[in-house]
């Protein structure tokens, strides 16, 4: 355990000193970016190895093995986030062992948290890449309006979006992508009149670049503890 722990401090302290440069860069407080450690695959230690280093928010992709591991080591332990692809049926154990769901991507997930009177917080993730393989809903600022009002009909707490970035290495698309989420951010708030203050948006490989864009969260798993375990 001493080991990890030393390894995640330097590459936390790594990452925040990116992170700090890129924020200078855009005119940002390094302090509006908080990391996310994202432990998929990883045993329970890793998320303490990373609160114990200072990060207070967790990423698990699987609702059942993210679940196991927050009962193990409490609820109360850090801020817990869904960040994977939320199944309808996988809703009801979401909202009870997580803070926030930060992938909903289905107008039909809306209305099931709602259905069952939870109030997590919650992210709408939108396909900014156009890859088909990507979940999220479509960058539409017609259709984003519908389902974020549908969401806040229901009294339900969104705090703002999450997209994933393009695959591969041009810079370019990949700014372009985090910027047209940020745009369809600063749209809706004007629209609409509410406050979406959470922009989830860049991983390992591509989050200064996200930061450049108005990241206000990035979520970081090999960056901060190596190769995951499979």
């Amino acid at each position: 355990m001493v080991e990890l722990l030393a390894k995640v401090k330097e590459n936390t302290d790594s990452a925040l000193a990116e992170i700090a440069e890129a924020a200078d860069r855009a005119g940002r407080q390094p302090e509006d970016v908080s990391i996310m450690a994202v432990t998929k695959t990883h045993p329970a230690e890793y998320i303490t190895a990373a609160v114990e280093n200072g990060i207070r928010h967790i990423g698990e992709n699987r609702i059942s093995e993210g679940g196991r591991k927050i009962r193990q080591i409490g609820l109360d332990y850090a801020v817990f986030h869904a960040i994977g692809v939320l199944h309808r049926k996988e809703v009801r154990q979401a909202v009870r062992d997580f803070h926030c769901l930060d992938a909903v991507h289905k107008i039909e997930i809306i209305e099931e948290i709602a259905r069952r009177n939870a109030s997590p917080l919650i992210l709408l993730e939108v396909n900014t890449s156009g890859e088909s393989a990507k979940k999220g809903f479509p960058p539409d600022i017609v259709l984003l309006e519908s389902v974020l009002g549908r969401a806040l009909e229901l009294e339900l707490p969104v705090r703002g979006f999450l997209t994933i970035g393009p695959l591969g290495s041009d810079q370019i698309r990949q700014r372009k992508a985090f910027e047209n989420l940020r745009k369809i951010r600063d749209s809706l708030e004007a629209r609409l009149k509410v406050s979406l203050p959470e922009l989830s948006m860049g991983m390992s490989d591509d989050f200064t670049l996200a930061v450049l864009e108005g990241s206000t969260m990035v979520r970081l798993g090999r960056r901060l503890f190596g190769s995951r375990k499979m």
